[in-house]
């Protein structure tokens, strides 16, 4: 059992956790075809670009590719599929630059930012991209709720891996691991990191999906408004 008298510091992921990636991410696929003048609906592409990108961040959380061989690998495999000519390094920019201006808040994530705000330090774990996730962050007004903003391709390390909770405990000048609640959407690198390096672990399963893994949370909840009651 976990208790929110235990906790000093909330560590929080981002996309699909704060902010909806699903949503900014398809209206900036669908902005890039587009500009593109590709006669095909977004619609019917981006669940290829999708299978594409899932795949290649699998193998970044796996360590098996950089940031910089993951934002142009995925639009060169997406362009071979489709059979398309176009450079990956403008279509990524392109991307880039509509992603940053996209912003949609995951329902009730606002309020609880809010509630938990002056109660508990924050901090951001982020496996995104700065380029990405600095402008988002401002964007969304987010930045004065937390204490640091960790984002992956800035310290070199993506969740789960060790060395990505490592640079967290530094920097939160290695506070007690069981005063420290990670709430994130992924159970292969938000549960599973927090679970490996001995913080506690709460699974916003915003889908309802079966676990038939062996990451077992500490916590789980369906929705944000689920955590109003138990941290405040």
């Amino acid at each position: 059992m976990i208790s929110k008298t235990q906790f000093e510091w909330i560590l929080f992921d981002l996309d699909n956790t704060l902010l909806s990636f699903t949503k900014s991410s398809y209206k900036a696929f669908e902005g890039l075809i587009h500009e593109l003048t590709i006669d095909v609906p977004a619609s019917e592409l981006y669940p290829v670009y999708y299978e594409i990108n899932h795949k290649l961040w699998a193998d970044r959380e796996g360590g098996l590719i950089g940031h910089e061989e993951l934002k142009l690998k995925r639009w060169t495999l997406f362009f071979d599929m489709i059979k398309y000519k176009f450079p990956s390094d403008k279509a990524n920019s392109i991307y880039f630059e509509l992603l940053t201006h996209s912003v949609d808040f995951v329902d009730g994530a606002e309020q609880l930012l809010e509630l938990l705000f002056g109660r508990y330090k924050m901090m951001i774990v982020t496996n995104g991209l700065s380029e990405v996730q600095n402008p988002r962050l401002e964007s969304a007004g987010m930045n004065k709720y937390f204490e640091f903003i960790v984002i992956s391709d800035e310290i070199g390390f993506p969740k789960p891996q060790i060395e990505f909770f490592e640079k967290c405990h530094e920097m939160m000048a290695y506070p007690e691991k069981e005063s420290i609640l990670v709430i994130g959407d992924t159970l292969s690198s938000d549960i599973k990191g927090a679970n490996d390096f001995g913080y506690k672990s709460c699974w916003f399963n915003h889908d309802d999906i079966n676990n038939e893994t062996s990451i077992i949370p500490d916590l789980e909840v369906k929705k944000l408004t689920e955590l109003f009651r138990f941290l405040s």
